[in-house]
Formats: structure tokens, C-alpha cells, sequence
């Protein structure tokens, strides 16, 4: 077959013609629950488990449905229930005020739930949404939940319901992975010798240079909403370690990962957490040349790994990418 792009982007699946927002997520899951009934089955038992075969012969799958107040990204509507389905791209949940501009339609229609989908697991969801909004039941969808039934049913589907199944699973994988494997740009931080909730066994560094591990927080402050492929660790003037980031996940608390961490205000929040492969080179320091205290920086790894000083690697990446 004839290869076909994007915007320069290889489209792999239909899907990818949509794009990559909340909106298009849930209208390509939609569309493929549409057509693939035992992807549509797995999925309702999950947020609404009393769901009888008879319910699921009679659903009814809408997206982007305008109301009084707010459109809703996906809905589901069994003879008995109706299941609003609000989505995030990243590890964030719907708002309450959101959910709460949808409760009214669950309630006139008698019964059924919101559910919120999005990356977080089921317990950062807890922390972060309540279980009901004025008396309507709230559950979490996370995508990783979708892929896992995809896989699953895919396995004795045949035909045009595995088309479709094959087809969303080869865009969710690309779209919920959020960076292109290929991706090298680099988020360079600072390392001190405090520790976290000013206790337990490591310093900031200690968890980089020994559990190969670093996390900030989630969802505030400026820090990335979407992991990066790599990480550079810098202090004492220098950046000292460089790591491709292997598997990260957002937690409700460091604690979760770390029960020795103190339980302090700036402990007991979500957190992105990465999990660290092996040092990659070089193994000599990085000078920065130019004072960037405390600054959260992002370079090219190809740059940083052969200018002579940060400063040089983060103009050659800025060169580059105003080129580009």
C-alpha cells in the first residue's frame, strides 16, 4: 500500500485523520464501540455493571451532544441508564463543575453515571474526583482499562469488527503513549541533597543516582502534564546524568511509591513518577556555562551530548527547532 501523512505525521489508522484531542479520542472510541460490539460490552461493565445482554442489544452510542448547559464528549444510552463519558488526554480528571453541568441529564433520564476518562488509575482518580455529584454516581474509565479490553477481545474477533478493533488499538497506543518513541527532546532539572518531606532514606539526587526514580509534582507549577523521553540531572554547576525515561506514571501521593517519605502538604498529592533506564553517555560532566539556578530547561539529546556546555546545546536546539 501507498504510504500516507498527516501534516508530515504517518497515519497508521482512520482514526489518525481525526487528530489527537479529547474530542477526537472519544469520538474514535465511539465509532469503534459502534461497530465493535464486544469491545462495547467490556467496556459497559466496567462503568455500569448491571448491564444486561438485552441493555447492550438496545444501546445507543452519541458523540459531542450539545445541552442547556455544556457538550458532552461521549454518551451511552441503555433502555435503563444513561452513561456520560468526559475525557482528558493526560492523567487529569473532569472538573466537578464539569460533571456537575451533566448530572441533570443523568437524573432526567432516571438513572446512570458519569464516568471520567482519561490516563490516572482508578486511585488518583479517587483523590482527584468525588464518587457522586448531586446523587449521580462518578466512576473512572482509564485508558489503559480501554487497551486492556482491546486486547482481550481482539483475540477471537474476525472480520470487520476486528478491522475496527485492530484500527483503534494501533491509534490509541500512539495517541495515549502522548510522545513519538523517536522524540528526543530532553528535560534538564536541578538535583539538590534535601529530601523529600525534609525525611525518609534518600535525597532528590539519591533517588536519580541510586533508584534511578525521579518525580515532581502533578498538574501545578509549570511541570510537564506529558512525560518526556528523557531526562538530564544537573548540580554543582553541571549536568551530570542523562537517562531515557522507561515507564512513568502519575501516583495520588509519593507515598504510595515511598511509605518512608514523610506525609507533608507537598508529599500528599499526585505526582508524575519516572522510572529511569541506564545512564547514557557522556560520563564526563556537562559544564552549564551560564547560570540557570534552579531554571527546568528543555535541549535536543543529540546537542547536549556533544557541546562542550548546556548553554551551547540549548541554543544549537533552539537553532534547530526554529529551522525545523
Amino acid at each position: 500500500m501507498a504510504a500516507l501523512t498527516r501534516y508530515g505525521a504517518p497515519v497508521s489508522s482512520v482514526f489518525d485523520l481525526l487528530g489527537v484531542n479529547e474530542n477526537d479520542l472519544t469520538s474514535a472510541l465511539g465509532f469503534a464501540l459502534s461497530r465493535a460490539p464486544t469491545l462495547l460490552e467490556a467496556v459497559v461493565r466496567r462503568v455500569w455493571p448491571g448491564a444486561t445482554a438485552a441493555d447492550l442489544d438496545a444501546a445507543s452510542l452519541a458523540v459531542e451532544v450539545r445541552g442547556e448547559v455544556g457538550r458532552t464528549d461521549l454518551q451511552i444510552t441503555l433502555p435503563k441508564a444513561l452513561v456520560i463519558v468526559e475525557a482528558k488526554r493526560n492523567w487529569l480528571v473532569p472538573s466537578v463543575a464539569q460533571l456537575r453541568a451533566y448530572a441533570p441529564r443523568v437524573r432526567a433520564y432516571g438513572a446512570g453515571a458519569l464516568v471520567t476518562l482519561s490516563q490516572a488509575s482508578s486511585e488518583l482518580a479517587q483523590v482527584q474526583s468525588p464518587s457522586e455529584v448531586d446523587g449521580v454516581p462518578v466512576t473512572h474509565l482509564s485508558w489503559r482499562d480501554v487497551l486492556a479490553d482491546l486486547r482481550e477481545v481482539r483475540v477471537d474477533r474476525r472480520g470487520q469488527e476486528r478491522m475496527w478493533l485492530d484500527q483503534l488499538n494501533t491509534y490509541l497506543r500512539r495517541v495515549v503513549r502522548l510522545r513519538s518513541v523517536a522524540d528526543s527532546w530532553t528535560y534538564c532539572v536541578v538535583l539538590n541533597n534535601e529530601r523529600p518531606g525534609d525525611g525518609g532514606a534518600r535525597t532528590f539526587r539519591e533517588f536519580v543516582t541510586e533508584d534511578h526514580a525521579y518525580f515532581h509534582p502533578y498538574g501545578l507549577g509549570g511541570w510537564p502534564t506529558e512525560p518526556p523521553n528523557f531526562m538530564a540531572f544537573r548540580w554543582q554547576g553541571a549536568v551530570r546524568r542523562i537517562h531515557r525515561v522507561i515507564k512513568a506514571d502519575v501516583l495520588p501521593s509519593l507515598l504510595d511509591r515511598w511509605p518512608d517519605i514523610p506525609a507533608t502538604e507537598g508529599t500528599v498529592r499526585p505526582h508524575a513518577v519516572y522510572d529511569l533506564g541506564p545512564q547514557l553517555p557522556p560520563s564526563e560532566p556537562i559544564l552549564s556555562g551560564a547560570s540557570y539556578r534552579a531554571s527546568r530547561l528543555w535541549v535536543l539529546l543529540d546537542q547536549l551530548q556533544t557541546a562542550p556546555t548546556l548553554a551551547a546545546a540549548l541554543a544549537s536546539s533552539k537553532s534547530l527547532a526554529d529551522t525545523s
